[in-house]
């Protein structure tokens, strides 16, 4: 049902880049949300630029990139969100710090996953 509602708000508001950042918010915090990961991606799309000059919709991105497996492109974005995030903006740099960890994280336990499933040669 959120989702239904989250589609009035857009045919309402169109794309109102802050209306797009709190919709980016609430399905970000929505973890069980069916499809979240794909409304995150087609949410970040329709800000200008695709998002590409804002450190948050990077982060966003950077957190549907992970759920979807798609660990280099996550790199990639939360990469981005590091570069473009102003000096002193601590709270938010922790928390994009904490993103790079656990895309990396989860780069590796699904690596490690594919080696343990290989099998051995005796």
């Amino acid at each position: 049902m959120a989702l239904a509602v989250m589609e009035q708000v857009l045919a309402t508001a169109s794309d109102h880049p802050k209306t797009l950042h709190v919709l980016l918010h609430g399905v970000w915090l929505g973890s069980l949300l069916p499809g979240r990961a794909d409304a995150l991606l087609a949410l970040v799309d329709r800000l200008p630029e695709g998002g590409g000059d804002d450190p948050i919709a990077q982060f966003r991105k950077a957190s549907a990139l992970r759920s979807l497996g798609r660990y280099r492109q996550a790199r990639t974005a939360i990469e981005r969100a590091l570069e473009l995030l102003p000096p002193g903006n601590l709270a938010v740099h922790a928390d994009l710090v904490r993103e790079h960890t656990l895309i990396t994280a989860a780069h590796d336990l699904t690596q490690l996953a594919r080696r343990s499933r290989k099998p051995t040669s005796q």
